[in-house]
């Protein structure tokens, strides 16, 4: 775990950066820029994320099995990507982007984020995110993602 240590908050102010950098772009060459380095930072978010939901789950069904389970190490590394939670209105923002794969990814990572971590953020629940879910709730077609997006809502609101 000690790699782990400081990579969060690392990547939270460069995801931070590049949010703005993209949502601001305003010429065709900024925003390509933009949008790469954001779905390369969303990539390894969700890594990040994946892998800490695998040693959370393998943890729990450890315990569950009755086979023990390093449930210090589970907890420590959910300790360690705790400031990622900040990140969860910022990925709320980038739902209703007009790019599929930063709708997805942005998706994905805050599945993940409030899963392990839960609705704690009440800024999660901003009237900016409220607009956000709105317009990707009208938009959106795919029944799946969808139904994923209304999880998510229903565990933020929890």
């Amino acid at each position: 775990l000690t790699f782990y240590v400081g990579l969060a908050p690392h990547v939270c102010n460069l995801l931070i950066e590049t949010v703005t950098l993209y949502l601001e772009a305003d010429d065709k060459s900024s925003t390509m820029t933009a949008n790469a380095l954001l779905l390369s930072l969303l990539d390894i978010l969700h890594c990040m994320l994946k892998y800490t939901a695998n040693i959370v789950r393998q943890t729990l069904q450890a315990q569950k099995s009755g086979a023990g389970g390093d449930t210090q190490a589970a907890e420590d590394l959910l300790l360690i990507n705790k400031p990622l939670m900040d990140l969860i209105s910022l990925l709320i923002q980038l739902l209703p982007s007009e790019d599929t794969e930063v709708f997805e990814s942005a998706l994905q990572c805050l599945s993940l984020l409030v899963q392990l971590y839960g609705g704690n953020s009440q800024e999660s629940m901003s009237p900016e995110s409220m607009d956000s879910f709105a317009e990707v709730l009208k938009v959106k077609k795919d029944t799946p993602k969808l139904k994923l997006l209304l999880r998510i809502i229903k565990r933020l609101v929890s």
